[in-house]
């Protein structure tokens, strides 16, 4: 084994160790590859694994099916928010604070070499949030705008100790140039703990562009956690119902969750697809002025609506 390989390289290599198909095999040796340096002692490792890695594909692209990009994630919860940053932002800790996940938390670089995806809990629904490899290296970027491009949301890790408005402001560009302009999107200053974070975040917001939103968070103490959550989830822009039967109580414990702006008639098609022709009518407690009031089929629904629907 060549001498001098990094402590990313020996986590990057249990990965792709316990990857379990070819898809998740092809994209942990990729990020494996990507932690080994060049020079003439790793010559024959990288090509060695170049090989094992042109082998995969085609064993990949035989096999694989419905075309499905190798490097998505599969979605989950009530909505998707994707995490970028730089190397040491402080991204692994924050998603092991937020979720049930559980990544690489080190201090050194590149401890996060594949999408690692957590639930985030908010009140009475999950929101997937998902920690991507640092921004910055040529083998992983493509698919990371991929992903931050499917996702419902962006959040951008700055850290607080180290000149986080050129962190911002470089990060910003990046996605400016893969012409990623309209996501909803977070600031998230880490390490909010360290001495001079207080006044890093003011030049922070002092140089982000009009209507971005920031949140100052430390994983050590928590604070800010709980105001990240309230912001992903509004930047989600969903709403969540609760369905009630006439004459019985809500269920209170698993609302629907959809787009903001949802009608009666389409929470009425997702509960199912017989009450869109049957439905007349529905009453609604919550957003309504009268609670109970009876409403049309295109009543806009508000987040935490109580809906009753008559057929």
């Amino acid at each position: 084994m060549p001498a001098n390989l990094p402590p990313e390289y020996y986590e990057a290599e249990k990965l792709y160790k316990e990857a379990q198909d070819t898809e998740a095999r092809i994209s942990a040796l990729e990020a494996l590859i990507s932690t080994v340096p060049k020079h003439k002692g790793t010559d024959k490792l990288r090509a060695d694994m170049r090989k094992r890695l042109s082998k995969l594909r085609v064993s990949g692209s035989k096999s694989k099916k419905g075309g499905r990009d190798l490097y998505s994630v599969q979605r989950e919860g009530a909505s998707q928010a994707a995490l970028m940053g730089f190397a040491n932002a402080g991204k692994s800790a924050l998603v092991e604070a937020l979720t049930n996940a559980r990544p690489v938390v080190a201090e050194y670089p590149m401890s996060t070499v594949m999408p690692m995806s957590g639930m985030l809990p908010f009140e009475d629904i999950y929101i997937q949030l998902v920690d991507l490899p640092p921004i910055g290296h040529e083998s992983s970027d493509g698919w990371i705008s991929g992903i931050i491009r499917n996702s419902d949301v962006v959040l951008v890790a700055v850290d607080l100790s180290d000149a986080p408005e050129v962190q911002a402001e470089l990060l910003l560009e990046q996605l400016a140039s893969w012409r990623i302009n309209d996501k909803r999107l977070i600031v998230v200053a880490t390490k909010s703990d360290l001495p001079g974070a207080a006044e890093g975040f003011i030049k922070l917001r002092e140089t982000l562009p009009e209507g971005h939103i920031a949140v100052s968070v430390s994983t050590l103490s928590g604070t800010g956690l709980e105001q990240l959550k309230r912001e992903v989830f509004d930047a989600s822009d969903i709403i969540r119902v609760y369905s009630k039967h006439p004459g019985k109580e809500p269920d209170m414990k698993t609302p629907f969750t959809m787009p903001a702006g949802t009608t009666v008639i389409g929470l009425a098609s997702k509960i199912h697809k017989d009450f869109v022709s049957n439905i007349k009518h529905a009453r609604v407690w919550g957003s309504a002025k009268i609670q109970g009031q009876k409403v049309q089929r295109d009543y806009a629904l508000k987040d935490r609506d109580i809906v009753e629907i008559h057929l």
